[in-house]
């Protein structure tokens, strides 16, 4: 089975999750969906590669991999005015490992923590709404689902799947998890990795 390394989302950045193989000199593009399985996950060909060799590149370190890609920025002036910036956009790939774990997947969902990366808390709970009341409310009346985290697996990598209305936004891989902590890593910005204490 070939090596994942799993496109790094930015918050700005939208659509579904994506993944890089590397076959020789060839970069292979492939999107992440949710299979027919409650908690699988499974890869698409995106019919696009590159050659790595005709890129620009640099190993941040032997997990991460920075592209710098051309492209350009569109500034709206007004209705009627706009301007075009060309610039240079850094994008980085994490490479996916099998998660360390003895718990089991209903057992991992079980578990309640927070997470502080740069000053930034989010409150992971499983299979819960996630959206205050009255958001629900609107929700219900909408037909939408809200958001949701999810305990999710790729191959042998587990991950926290973040769920917008049905559609998978994001994946945070989870390094090892036990009943006292959980290693997540493949944020977008220094620390790449994060230690939590699980909540009682």
């Amino acid at each position: 089975m070939k090596e994942n390394w799993l496109y790094i989302k930015s918050p700005d950045c939208y659509g579904a999750p994506s993944v890089i193989q590397f076959n020789n000199n060839e970069i292979n593009y492939f999107i992440i969906e949710k299979d027919n399985e409650d908690s699988l996950l499974k890869i698409k060909g995106e019919n696009r590669s590159e050659n790595l060799t005709e890129t620009k590149h640099q190993l941040i370190n032997p997990n991460r991999i920075r592209f710098f890609e051309k492209g350009k920025i569109y500034h709206s002036l007004s209705n009627e005015e706009s301007i075009t910036e060309d610039c240079i956009f850094e994008n980085d790939y994490q490479k996916l490992h099998p998660t360390e774990t003895r718990l089991t997947e209903n057992e991992i969902e079980s578990l309640k923590f927070e997470f502080n990366w740069n000053g930034e808390k989010i409150n992971v709970r499983f299979n819960e709404d996630l959206d205050p009341p009255y958001i629900q409310e609107i929700n219900k009346r909408m037909n939408r689902e809200g958001r949701k985290i999810l305990i999710e697996k790729l191959n042998d990598t587990l991950f926290v799947s973040f769920y917008e209305n049905a559609n998978l936004d994001n994946l945070l891989p989870i390094k090892y998890v036990d009943s006292q902590k959980i290693i997540l890593y493949g944020f977008h910005k220094e620390p790449y990795e994060i230690d939590c204490q699980i909540s009682l």
